[in-house]
């Protein structure tokens, strides 16, 4: 008798993606083994309260790059996650957990971040025979010409460095039959390109580095975006000031571009310590006017009293593990470098740093789901959409994944708009994440209007749940 061996899937990332992502594939008789950085599960939601000080260098173009030690020195080892003491979600219970895990019964309607991470080590627990923490992934690629092994991808992987493995500094290798990257796009933090930057002396951070508003007290602070994470810091800060609390800001700035979407508890009173901005043209250094700076609005305003600029701009897609030198992404590469103008100022020479962004708006070469690698699609890439609730969107995902690569035929072509390196192709919100969600259901045999029919098949979504939905965008 022949005992059918059962195709290896390797799953990069334990967080909302990973996890979710284990049951879809267990499910369709894959073999299944998922690698996480961190000594324990829950991705961006692992709250770290002591992350590693951030410092900011600059590259020959001008891009500010935000790092700790050890990711500046090369050590393998994990990012700090974005998450800070008080995230609260933004979406309701009932709308964000894996299809057959609801919250139990009395979880507040949004959850905090604990409540969040506390399901996810539910969901977890069973699933732990098949996750191994502390495995820092630092090479895929093909098997090359001449290697031994028999499967499709030969994986490199080192113990964490923060880890107290015996082995840390040496590199293991594994052989799998598909790889799916689930572990997100939030490992390397964007700053847009200002003129003059590198002259400020002020303080610089990230908000991957917020953890309270405290740390602020008595500064003038510039919050640089007008997404979610920036509302989340001027909201928080801002409440000192409405509460006089002895660790308030002196003061708060915020610059954005465009029509805010996140303001929300107007009625709290924290906008009227709030100075709206128009976005930063260019920073001077310090003068007579300024220790830190001058800073120059697009609209001429000059400001010249901010003693930290946190950059609430999100992330460049970034994965350090694919090198343009291997086989396959040397022909189809994955991300594109952000450009600057040749004809935009350049910091001088002796400010110009090693560490490079390494990273692109937009992951390019895959089909027009923005789910499968075209030129080998044993690799999808999950959750790399925006404006999507991670939990269902990224199961869906893994299901359509697992049941494609069981024989279920799916067409699949480049994006209609690949050549468009901005983030804005991956954004869905409402309804945009349900057609999306509906469509791909139903080129594997599935969809509808039952969130699991009778036969156990899903469907985008019930309506009550896509109301609920329709009401937070």
């Amino acid at each position: 008798m022949t005992i059918p061996i059962k195709p290896t899937v390797l799953i990069i990332g334990c967080g909302p993606a990973g996890l979710g992502a284990i049951e879809q594939f267990l499910r369709k008789g894959f073999y299944v083994v998922a690698y996480e950085a961190r000594d324990a599960i829950g991705g961006l939601w692992n709250y770290d309260p002591n992350p590693p000080p951030c410092t900011v260098s600059f590259d020959k173009q001008g891009h500010a790059v935000a790092l700790t030690k050890l990711e500046r020195q090369g050590k393998p080892a994990p990012s700090p996650t974005p998450m800070y003491a008080g995230v609260t979600a933004n979406t309701p219970r009932d709308i964000m957990p894996y299809r057959s895990h609801p919250y139990p019964e009395g979880t507040v309607e949004y959850p905090t971040y604990k409540t969040i991470y506390q399901y996810q080590q539910r969901f977890a627990d069973k699933y732990t025979d098949y996750i191994r923490l502390n495995r820092v992934v630092t090479r895929v690629r093909h098997v090359p010409d001449g290697h031994p092994a028999v499967k499709r991808w030969v994986i490199e992987w080192t113990p964490s460095y923060t880890s107290n493995s015996p082995d840390i500094g040496k590199a293991f290798e594994e052989q799998f039959d598909h790889v799916v990257v689930a572990n997100g796009t939030d490992s390397r933090p964007f700053m847009p390109y200002i003129d003059g930057l590198w002259n400020w002396k002020g303080e610089i951070l990230h908000s991957r580095w917020y953890r309270t508003p405290e740390a602020f007290a008595g500064k003038t602070v510039m919050i640089v975006g007008g997404g979610p994470s920036s509302a989340d810091l001027v909201r928080e800060i801002g409440m000192l000031k409405v509460n006089k609390s002895p660790s308030q800001p002196k003061k708060i700035y915020r610059s954005f571009r465009s029509k805010l979407r996140y303001d929300t508890e107007l009625e709290a009173g924290w906008p009227e310590h709030i100075n709206n901005v128009s976005p930063m043209k260019i920073l001077e250094g310090p003068s007579e006017h300024s220790k830190t700076g001058r800073i120059t609005t697009v609209l001429e305003q000059v400001i010249d009293d901010v003693d930290v600029i946190i950059f609430a701009t999100g992330f460049v897609a970034r994965f350090e593990f694919f090198k343009d030198t291997d086989a396959p992404f040397n022909g189809a590469p994955l991300v594109r470098y952000p450009q600057v103008s040749e004809a935009a100022a350049k910091p001088p020479l002796e400010l110009v740093g090693e560490a490079t962004l390494e990273g692109g708006h937009r992951v390019h070469n895959l089909d027009s789901h923005q789910l499968f690698y075209l030129p080998d699609p044993t690799l999808p890439f999950l959750l790399l959409h925006a404006e999507a609730i991670p939990w269902p969107f990224s199961e869906m995902q893994a299901r359509v994944v697992a049941s494609y690569w069981t024989g279920t035929p799916l067409e699949l072509i480049p994006h209609s708009n690949e050549d468009n390196d901005s983030h804005s192709v991956l954004v869905l919100g409402h309804p945009g994440e349900f057609e999306y969600a509906e469509g791909l259901l139903k080129l594997i045999g599935e969809g509808g209007p039952e969130e699991v029919d009778s036969q156990g098949r899903w469907g985008a979504w019930p309506e009550w749940k896509r109301h609920i939905r329709a009401l937070i965008d």
